[in-house]
């Protein structure tokens, strides 16, 4: 039987969902090699701008709060850049081997659509590809069934 429904629907989520890690990766990179003193100032300088009656403990303390924040955004980031690795690497697999046994595939693809996130396009894709494996069934025929001609077409019986 012929899966290319699922292989299209499976290389489009993997295309999509490796042009989204190279933009979070990027962008988790850009955001741990950011210059955290120069960040701080340009974010006081920009809050004393706005709201003149701001003190230095008010400023101390949006310095430590950033400090925690930039760390939290790395850490996730970087968490987020992992499991959408994982998912395209998981994806990947699940379009080699839907021809060979669809419901294995069917399996990897609802796991790369839940590592890959909730509103894009490539877990949407990626679902409709496993539901697509769990439903269509393979015919069961055999090389030996005196029924079956090599055309693959049921011949009647005499």
């Amino acid at each position: 039987m012929s899966r290319t429904g699922e292989k299209a629907l499976g290389i489009i989520g993997i295309i999509l969902n490796a042009i989204f890690l190279v933009f979070v990766t990027l962008a988790v990179w850009g955001a741990s090699t950011a210059d955290k003193v120069e960040l701080k100032t340009y974010f006081e300088q920009n809050m004393e701008m706005t709201d003149s009656t701001m003190t230095a403990e008010d400023i101390t303390m949006m310095n430590d709060t950033m400090d925690v924040v930039i760390d939290v955004i790395g850490v996730v980031g970087w968490i987020l850049v992992v499991t959408l690795l994982i998912s395209v690497i998981l994806s990947i697999i699940g379009v080699v081997k839907v021809t060979k046994s669809p419901k294995v595939a069917g399996i990897l693809f609802i796991f790369s659509g839940m590592l890959s996130g909730i509103i894009l396009l490539a877990p949407i894709l990626f679902y409709i590809a496993a539901i697509m494996c769990f439903v269509r069934k393979t015919p069961d025929r055999r090389e030996d069934d005196p029924f079956y001609n090599n055309d693959n077409q049921a011949m009647r019986p005499l």
